[in-house]
Protein backbone atom coordinates (compact mmCIF):
# COMPACT_ATOMS: atom_id res chain seq x y z
CA UNK A 1 0.00 0.00 0.00
CA UNK A 2 3.04 2.03 0.82
CA UNK A 3 4.37 1.85 -3.00
CA UNK A 4 0.42 2.31 -4.42
CA UNK A 5 0.88 6.08 -2.23
CA UNK A 6 3.92 6.96 -3.82
CA UNK A 7 2.86 6.66 -7.37
CA UNK A 8 2.02 10.13 -9.22
CA UNK A 9 -1.31 11.40 -9.11
CA UNK A 10 -2.31 10.76 -12.30
CA UNK A 11 -0.83 6.79 -12.14
CA UNK A 12 -3.71 6.24 -9.58
CA UNK A 13 -6.43 7.79 -11.04
CA UNK A 14 -5.73 5.77 -14.39
CA UNK A 15 -5.85 2.55 -12.46
CA UNK A 16 -9.12 3.86 -10.35
CA UNK A 17 -10.54 4.30 -14.05
CA UNK A 18 -9.39 1.11 -15.53
CA UNK A 19 -11.15 -1.00 -12.88
CA UNK A 20 -14.07 1.21 -13.21
CA UNK A 21 -14.39 1.48 -17.35
CA UNK A 22 -13.56 -2.25 -17.38
CA UNK A 23 -16.01 -3.32 -15.26
CA UNK A 24 -18.82 -1.64 -17.21
CA UNK A 25 -17.12 -2.81 -20.29
CA UNK A 26 -17.17 -6.37 -19.45
CA UNK A 27 -20.35 -6.59 -18.15
CA UNK A 28 -21.64 -5.99 -22.10
CA UNK A 29 -18.83 -6.62 -24.38
CA UNK A 30 -18.74 -10.60 -24.12
CA UNK A 31 -22.35 -11.40 -25.05
CA UNK A 32 -22.41 -8.86 -28.19
CA UNK A 33 -21.97 -11.76 -30.46
CA UNK A 34 -24.22 -13.93 -29.03
CA UNK A 35 -26.85 -11.17 -29.01
CA UNK A 36 -26.30 -9.79 -32.51
CA UNK A 37 -26.20 -13.77 -33.93
CA UNK A 38 -29.76 -14.45 -32.11
CA UNK A 39 -31.03 -11.49 -34.40
CA UNK A 40 -28.79 -11.66 -37.33
CA UNK A 41 -27.48 -14.91 -37.35
CA UNK A 42 -24.33 -16.36 -36.98
CA UNK A 43 -22.64 -16.05 -40.32
CA UNK A 44 -23.50 -13.12 -41.04
CA UNK A 45 -22.92 -11.76 -37.42
CA UNK A 46 -19.11 -13.05 -37.87
CA UNK A 47 -18.31 -10.65 -40.87
CA UNK A 48 -20.11 -7.76 -39.33
CA UNK A 49 -17.65 -8.24 -36.37
CA UNK A 50 -14.82 -8.58 -38.35
CA UNK A 51 -15.66 -5.04 -40.00
CA UNK A 52 -16.63 -3.75 -36.44
CA UNK A 53 -12.81 -4.67 -35.06
CA UNK A 54 -10.88 -3.67 -38.33
CA UNK A 55 -12.41 0.10 -37.83
CA UNK A 56 -10.10 -0.67 -33.96
CA UNK A 57 -7.47 -1.14 -35.54
CA UNK A 58 -7.38 2.26 -37.91
CA UNK A 59 -8.11 3.76 -34.66
CA UNK A 60 -5.40 2.12 -33.19
CA UNK A 61 -2.67 2.90 -35.85
CA UNK A 62 -3.89 6.97 -35.84
CA UNK A 63 -3.78 7.25 -31.57
CA UNK A 64 -0.48 5.53 -31.93
CA UNK A 65 1.01 8.29 -34.15
CA UNK A 66 -0.63 11.16 -33.13
CA UNK A 67 -0.57 10.60 -29.33
CA UNK A 68 3.33 11.54 -30.16
CA UNK A 69 2.31 14.59 -32.32
CA UNK A 70 -0.72 16.65 -29.78
CA UNK A 71 0.23 14.90 -26.55
CA UNK A 72 -1.88 12.09 -24.46
CA UNK A 73 -4.65 14.03 -23.06
CA UNK A 74 -6.37 15.47 -25.56
CA UNK A 75 -7.26 12.27 -27.67
CA UNK A 76 -7.70 10.15 -24.36
CA UNK A 77 -10.43 12.62 -23.45
CA UNK A 78 -12.07 12.95 -27.35
CA UNK A 79 -11.81 8.63 -27.10
CA UNK A 80 -13.74 8.67 -23.84
CA UNK A 81 -16.64 11.27 -25.16
CA UNK A 82 -16.98 9.55 -28.53
CA UNK A 83 -17.16 6.46 -26.99
CA UNK A 84 -19.95 7.31 -24.55
CA UNK A 85 -21.98 9.59 -27.31
CA UNK A 86 -21.85 5.73 -29.01
CA UNK A 87 -23.17 3.54 -26.35
CA UNK A 88 -25.77 6.07 -25.54
CA UNK A 89 -27.02 5.85 -29.46
CA UNK A 90 -26.77 1.94 -29.26
CA UNK A 91 -28.84 2.15 -26.65
CA UNK A 92 -31.27 4.10 -27.86
CA UNK A 93 -31.50 1.47 -31.13
CA UNK A 94 -31.71 -1.47 -28.60
CA UNK A 95 -34.26 -0.74 -26.31
CA UNK A 96 -37.70 -1.91 -25.45
CA UNK A 97 -38.94 0.44 -27.87
CA UNK A 98 -36.87 -0.59 -31.21
CA UNK A 99 -34.55 -2.93 -32.30
CA UNK A 100 -32.32 -2.15 -35.43
CA UNK A 101 -28.99 -4.63 -35.55
CA UNK A 102 -27.43 -2.79 -38.67
CA UNK A 103 -27.60 0.58 -37.32
CA UNK A 104 -25.93 -1.01 -33.93
CA UNK A 105 -23.13 -2.34 -35.83
CA UNK A 106 -22.30 1.21 -37.45
CA UNK A 107 -22.20 2.53 -34.07
CA UNK A 108 -19.96 -0.12 -32.63
CA UNK A 109 -17.60 0.87 -35.55
CA UNK A 110 -17.15 4.32 -34.66
CA UNK A 111 -17.14 2.93 -30.67
CA UNK A 112 -14.40 0.93 -31.63
CA UNK A 113 -12.45 2.94 -33.60
CA UNK A 114 -12.47 5.57 -30.71
CA UNK A 115 -11.51 2.42 -28.28
CA UNK A 116 -8.19 1.37 -30.73
CA UNK A 117 -7.57 4.91 -30.65
CA UNK A 118 -7.62 5.35 -26.98
CA UNK A 119 -5.43 1.98 -26.00
CA UNK A 120 -1.93 3.05 -26.80
CA UNK A 121 -2.63 5.89 -26.02
CA UNK A 122 -3.84 5.47 -22.11
CA UNK A 123 -0.85 2.64 -22.38
CA UNK A 124 1.62 5.64 -23.03
CA UNK A 125 1.12 8.14 -20.57
CA UNK A 126 1.27 5.30 -17.99
CA UNK A 127 4.45 4.67 -19.78
CA UNK A 128 5.18 8.22 -19.75
CA UNK A 129 4.37 8.70 -15.60
CA UNK A 130 6.20 5.67 -14.13
CA UNK A 131 9.67 5.38 -13.57
CA UNK A 132 11.75 2.19 -14.11
CA UNK A 133 11.86 1.04 -9.97
CA UNK A 134 8.23 1.18 -10.25
CA UNK A 135 7.64 -1.08 -13.55
CA UNK A 136 6.83 -4.20 -12.15
CA UNK A 137 4.78 -2.24 -9.26
CA UNK A 138 2.34 -0.54 -11.43
CA UNK A 139 2.46 -3.10 -13.86
CA UNK A 140 1.39 -6.12 -11.84
CA UNK A 141 -1.03 -3.70 -10.34
CA UNK A 142 -2.61 -3.07 -14.07
CA UNK A 143 -2.56 -6.43 -14.59
CA UNK A 144 -4.53 -7.46 -11.15
CA UNK A 145 -6.79 -4.63 -11.75
CA UNK A 146 -7.96 -5.78 -15.12
CA UNK A 147 -9.17 -9.08 -14.21
CA UNK A 148 -10.45 -8.55 -11.13
CA UNK A 149 -12.80 -5.56 -13.16
CA UNK A 150 -13.68 -8.28 -15.56
CA UNK A 151 -14.81 -11.07 -13.23
CA UNK A 152 -17.21 -8.56 -11.74
CA UNK A 153 -18.08 -7.38 -15.07
CA UNK A 154 -18.82 -10.61 -16.77
CA UNK A 155 -20.44 -12.22 -13.84
CA UNK A 156 -22.71 -9.57 -13.94
CA UNK A 157 -23.46 -9.42 -17.25
CA UNK A 158 -24.09 -13.18 -17.25
CA UNK A 159 -27.55 -12.60 -15.39
CA UNK A 160 -28.51 -9.20 -16.87
CA UNK A 161 -27.54 -8.76 -20.40
CA UNK A 162 -29.92 -11.64 -21.57
CA UNK A 163 -33.08 -8.96 -19.88
CA UNK A 164 -31.27 -5.58 -19.33
CA UNK A 165 -29.09 -5.00 -21.74
CA UNK A 166 -30.62 -2.11 -22.82
CA UNK A 167 -29.70 -0.13 -19.09
CA UNK A 168 -26.37 -1.93 -19.35
CA UNK A 169 -26.01 0.13 -22.34
CA UNK A 170 -27.06 3.66 -20.59
CA UNK A 171 -24.33 2.36 -17.34
CA UNK A 172 -21.36 1.81 -19.40
CA UNK A 173 -22.49 5.21 -21.66
CA UNK A 174 -22.58 7.07 -17.95
CA UNK A 175 -18.95 5.44 -16.81
CA UNK A 176 -17.58 6.21 -19.93
CA UNK A 177 -18.87 10.11 -20.31
CA UNK A 178 -17.57 10.15 -15.93
CA UNK A 179 -13.86 8.99 -16.84
CA UNK A 180 -13.38 11.17 -20.06
CA UNK A 181 -14.98 14.07 -17.67
CA UNK A 182 -12.28 12.95 -15.04
CA UNK A 183 -9.64 12.61 -17.04
CA UNK A 184 -10.21 16.54 -18.64
CA UNK A 185 -10.20 17.87 -14.75
CA UNK A 186 -7.65 15.95 -12.81
CA UNK A 187 -5.06 14.67 -14.51
CA UNK A 188 -1.95 16.44 -16.74
CA UNK A 189 -0.66 16.10 -19.95
CA UNK A 190 2.76 13.72 -19.46
CA UNK A 191 3.92 14.76 -22.97
CA UNK A 192 4.48 17.28 -25.10
CA UNK A 193 6.25 17.27 -28.58
CA UNK A 194 9.29 19.83 -29.43
CA UNK A 195 8.33 22.42 -32.12
CA UNK A 196 8.63 21.05 -35.48
CA UNK A 197 7.14 23.63 -37.37
CA UNK A 198 4.65 20.71 -38.40
CA UNK A 199 1.36 20.73 -37.18
CA UNK A 200 -0.60 19.06 -39.67
CA UNK A 201 -0.48 15.21 -39.41
CA UNK A 202 0.85 13.55 -43.01
CA UNK A 203 0.07 10.25 -44.89
CA UNK A 204 3.58 9.67 -45.37
CA UNK A 205 5.02 10.63 -41.73
CA UNK A 206 2.14 8.06 -40.28
CA UNK A 207 3.71 5.69 -42.97
CA UNK A 208 7.31 6.13 -42.22
CA UNK A 209 6.27 6.46 -38.71
CA UNK A 210 5.70 2.44 -38.46
CA UNK A 211 7.56 1.41 -41.40
CA UNK A 212 10.78 1.25 -39.39
CA UNK A 213 8.49 -0.53 -36.63
CA UNK A 214 7.16 -3.75 -39.47
CA UNK A 215 11.02 -4.09 -40.76
CA UNK A 216 12.13 -4.95 -37.08
CA UNK A 217 11.73 -8.77 -37.37
CA UNK A 218 12.29 -9.73 -34.16
CA UNK A 219 9.65 -7.81 -32.93
CA UNK A 220 6.77 -8.37 -35.48
CA UNK A 221 7.92 -12.83 -34.69
CA UNK A 222 7.31 -11.85 -31.57
CA UNK A 223 3.62 -10.17 -32.21
CA UNK A 224 2.49 -13.04 -34.26
CA UNK A 225 3.56 -15.52 -32.15
CA UNK A 226 1.61 -13.81 -29.38
CA UNK A 227 -1.37 -13.34 -31.46
CA UNK A 228 -1.09 -17.07 -32.69
CA UNK A 229 -1.81 -18.19 -29.04
CA UNK A 230 -3.19 -15.45 -27.04
CA UNK A 231 -5.90 -14.95 -29.48
CA UNK A 232 -7.24 -18.28 -28.21
CA UNK A 233 -8.29 -16.27 -25.60
CA UNK A 234 -11.21 -13.95 -27.74
CA UNK A 235 -13.02 -17.56 -28.57
CA UNK A 236 -14.45 -17.58 -25.41
CA UNK A 237 -16.71 -14.99 -25.66
CA UNK A 238 -17.27 -15.50 -29.40
CA UNK A 239 -16.61 -19.45 -31.21
CA UNK A 240 -16.99 -21.07 -27.70
CA UNK A 241 -19.75 -18.64 -26.38
CA UNK A 242 -22.15 -19.24 -29.80
CA UNK A 243 -21.38 -23.32 -29.09
CA UNK A 244 -22.58 -23.36 -25.92
CA UNK A 245 -25.04 -21.22 -25.92
CA UNK A 246 -26.63 -23.48 -29.02
CA UNK A 247 -25.38 -26.76 -27.60
CA UNK A 248 -24.93 -27.06 -23.85
CA UNK A 249 -28.13 -28.62 -22.14
CA UNK A 250 -29.70 -26.17 -19.55
CA UNK A 251 -28.85 -27.40 -16.13
CA UNK A 252 -29.45 -26.89 -12.76
CA UNK A 253 -26.62 -26.54 -9.94
CA UNK A 254 -27.29 -26.87 -5.81
CA UNK A 255 -31.06 -27.51 -6.67
CA UNK A 256 -31.82 -24.43 -7.37
CA UNK A 257 -29.87 -22.03 -10.14
CA UNK A 258 -30.44 -22.99 -13.37
CA UNK A 259 -27.53 -22.17 -15.60
CA UNK A 260 -27.17 -22.58 -19.61
CA UNK A 261 -25.08 -21.78 -22.37
CA UNK A 262 -25.02 -17.78 -21.70
CA UNK A 263 -24.69 -18.12 -18.28
CA UNK A 264 -21.60 -20.45 -18.44
CA UNK A 265 -19.68 -18.12 -20.83
CA UNK A 266 -19.78 -15.24 -17.71
CA UNK A 267 -18.75 -18.05 -15.44
CA UNK A 268 -16.18 -18.99 -17.62
CA UNK A 269 -14.68 -15.50 -17.50
CA UNK A 270 -15.76 -14.46 -13.82
CA UNK A 271 -13.23 -18.25 -13.09
CA UNK A 272 -10.38 -17.31 -15.36
CA UNK A 273 -10.34 -13.84 -13.90
CA UNK A 274 -10.51 -14.60 -10.38
CA UNK A 275 -7.79 -17.70 -10.17
CA UNK A 276 -6.06 -15.06 -11.81
CA UNK A 277 -6.21 -12.55 -9.23
CA UNK A 278 -6.33 -14.77 -6.07
CA UNK A 279 -3.38 -17.59 -7.68
CA UNK A 280 -0.57 -15.13 -8.63
CA UNK A 281 1.22 -14.66 -5.75
CA UNK A 282 1.27 -18.64 -5.33
CA UNK A 283 2.21 -19.62 -8.76
CA UNK A 284 4.79 -16.89 -8.85
CA UNK A 285 6.05 -18.76 -5.98
CA UNK A 286 5.76 -21.78 -6.93
CA UNK A 287 7.32 -21.16 -10.70
CA UNK A 288 10.70 -18.97 -8.80
CA UNK A 289 13.21 -21.29 -9.96
CA UNK A 290 12.40 -21.58 -13.29
CA UNK A 291 13.62 -20.42 -16.46
CA UNK A 292 11.72 -17.44 -18.25
CA UNK A 293 12.18 -19.58 -21.22
CA UNK A 294 10.55 -22.84 -19.16
CA UNK A 295 7.71 -20.42 -17.97
CA UNK A 296 7.16 -18.54 -21.31
CA UNK A 297 6.87 -22.17 -23.40
CA UNK A 298 5.33 -24.57 -21.10
CA UNK A 299 2.87 -22.15 -19.83
CA UNK A 300 2.11 -20.95 -23.38
CA UNK A 301 1.80 -24.94 -24.35
CA UNK A 302 -0.40 -25.50 -21.55
CA UNK A 303 -2.75 -22.33 -22.41
CA UNK A 304 -2.93 -23.75 -25.86
CA UNK A 305 -3.72 -27.52 -25.44
CA UNK A 306 -6.69 -26.40 -22.32
CA UNK A 307 -8.16 -23.93 -24.99
CA UNK A 308 -8.59 -26.48 -27.48
CA UNK A 309 -10.16 -28.91 -25.41
CA UNK A 310 -12.48 -26.27 -24.33
CA UNK A 311 -13.75 -25.07 -26.91
CA UNK A 312 -14.97 -29.19 -27.59
CA UNK A 313 -16.55 -29.60 -24.85
CA UNK A 314 -19.92 -29.06 -23.33
CA UNK A 315 -20.06 -30.54 -20.03
CA UNK A 316 -20.32 -27.80 -17.31
CA UNK A 317 -17.82 -30.01 -15.59
CA UNK A 318 -15.24 -30.66 -17.40
CA UNK A 319 -15.72 -26.78 -19.03
CA UNK A 320 -14.81 -25.67 -15.01
CA UNK A 321 -11.56 -28.51 -14.91
CA UNK A 322 -10.24 -27.50 -18.46
CA UNK A 323 -10.65 -23.18 -17.51
CA UNK A 324 -8.70 -24.00 -14.48
CA UNK A 325 -5.77 -25.22 -16.52
CA UNK A 326 -6.31 -22.51 -18.86
CA UNK A 327 -5.82 -20.02 -15.87
CA UNK A 328 -2.43 -21.65 -14.91
CA UNK A 329 -0.85 -21.18 -18.19
CA UNK A 330 -1.85 -17.30 -18.54
CA UNK A 331 -0.76 -17.06 -15.23
CA UNK A 332 2.75 -18.84 -16.28
CA UNK A 333 3.10 -16.69 -19.63
CA UNK A 334 1.81 -13.54 -19.51
CA UNK A 335 4.58 -12.08 -16.94
CA UNK A 336 7.08 -13.66 -19.41
CA UNK A 337 5.56 -11.94 -22.16
CA UNK A 338 5.41 -8.52 -21.12
CA UNK A 339 8.90 -8.59 -19.75
CA UNK A 340 10.18 -9.56 -23.37
CA UNK A 341 7.85 -6.89 -25.09
CA UNK A 342 9.29 -4.44 -22.92
CA UNK A 343 12.54 -5.46 -24.27
CA UNK A 344 11.76 -5.38 -27.57
CA UNK A 345 10.57 -1.69 -27.60
CA UNK A 346 12.46 0.92 -27.96
CA UNK A 347 11.73 4.23 -26.01
CA UNK A 348 12.45 6.23 -29.06
CA UNK A 349 8.91 4.84 -30.86
CA UNK A 350 7.01 4.05 -27.58
CA UNK A 351 3.87 4.65 -28.89
CA UNK A 352 4.30 3.58 -32.52
CA UNK A 353 5.20 -0.10 -30.94
CA UNK A 354 2.82 -0.25 -28.47
CA UNK A 355 0.26 0.76 -31.13
CA UNK A 356 1.41 -2.33 -32.96
CA UNK A 357 0.53 -4.33 -29.64
CA UNK A 358 -2.72 -3.09 -29.57
CA UNK A 359 -2.95 -4.15 -32.92
CA UNK A 360 -2.09 -7.34 -32.12
CA UNK A 361 -5.27 -7.07 -29.76
CA UNK A 362 -7.24 -6.43 -32.49
CA UNK A 363 -5.70 -9.00 -35.02
CA UNK A 364 -7.23 -11.05 -32.09
CA UNK A 365 -10.57 -9.96 -32.30
CA UNK A 366 -10.96 -10.40 -35.25
CA UNK A 367 -9.44 -14.09 -35.12
CA UNK A 368 -12.30 -14.59 -33.09
CA UNK A 369 -14.79 -13.08 -35.46
CA UNK A 370 -13.32 -15.06 -38.37
CA UNK A 371 -14.10 -18.44 -35.94
CA UNK A 372 -17.92 -17.54 -35.40
CA UNK A 373 -17.81 -17.21 -39.46
CA UNK A 374 -15.89 -20.46 -40.11
CA UNK A 375 -17.83 -22.51 -36.70
CA UNK A 376 -21.15 -21.79 -38.66
CA UNK A 377 -19.72 -24.15 -41.58
CA UNK A 378 -16.83 -27.17 -40.64
CA UNK A 379 -17.91 -29.43 -37.57
CA UNK A 380 -16.54 -28.58 -33.61
CA UNK A 381 -14.07 -31.22 -33.86
CA UNK A 382 -12.17 -29.44 -37.00
CA UNK A 383 -12.41 -26.19 -34.87
CA UNK A 384 -10.99 -27.23 -32.15
CA UNK A 385 -8.27 -29.15 -34.01
CA UNK A 386 -7.61 -25.63 -36.05
CA UNK A 387 -7.01 -24.18 -32.81
CA UNK A 388 -4.45 -26.16 -31.56
CA UNK A 389 -2.47 -26.42 -34.91
CA UNK A 390 -2.71 -22.63 -34.70
CA UNK A 391 -1.70 -22.23 -30.82
CA UNK A 392 1.44 -24.82 -30.95
CA UNK A 393 2.90 -22.85 -33.97
CA UNK A 394 2.64 -19.57 -31.76
CA UNK A 395 4.43 -21.65 -29.18
CA UNK A 396 6.94 -22.60 -31.93
CA UNK A 397 7.75 -19.07 -33.10
CA UNK A 398 8.30 -17.84 -29.60
CA UNK A 399 10.62 -20.46 -28.57
CA UNK A 400 12.63 -19.24 -31.87
CA UNK A 401 12.36 -15.76 -30.14
CA UNK A 402 13.46 -16.60 -26.79
CA UNK A 403 16.97 -18.82 -28.14
CA UNK A 404 17.77 -16.05 -30.41
CA UNK A 405 20.97 -13.40 -28.46
CA UNK A 406 20.50 -10.40 -27.41
CA UNK A 407 19.78 -7.95 -30.10
CA UNK A 408 22.15 -5.11 -30.14
CA UNK A 409 21.36 -2.46 -27.13
CA UNK A 410 17.50 -4.04 -27.01
CA UNK A 411 17.67 -6.76 -25.47
CA UNK A 412 19.15 -7.69 -22.05
CA UNK A 413 19.55 -11.44 -22.45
Amino acid sequence: MSQFSQLHRSIKIRLYLQFVTTMATMAIMPFIAIYFSQLVGATITGVLVMLVISSGIVGGFLGGYMSDQIGRKKLLVLSEIAMGLSFLAIACFNSPWTVMPYVSFVLFMINMFFSGLYIPVSTAMIFDLVRKKERNFVFTAQYWVSNLAIAIGSITGAFLFEDYHFYLFLAVAAVTFVSGIVTLLFISETFVKGDTGETVVKPASILSNYQSVFKDRTFMIFMIASMLVLSLESHLTNYIAVNLEKNMAETTWFGSFSINGINMTGILQAENTLIVVFAVSLVTWLIRRTSDFSRLIYGMTVYVISYALLSYTVTPSLLIGFMVLVSLGELILVPVRQSLLAELTPESQRSSYLAIDSFMEQGMMIIGGAAITIGGIVPGYIMSLGFLVMGMAGVLLMARIMKQPPKQERLSG
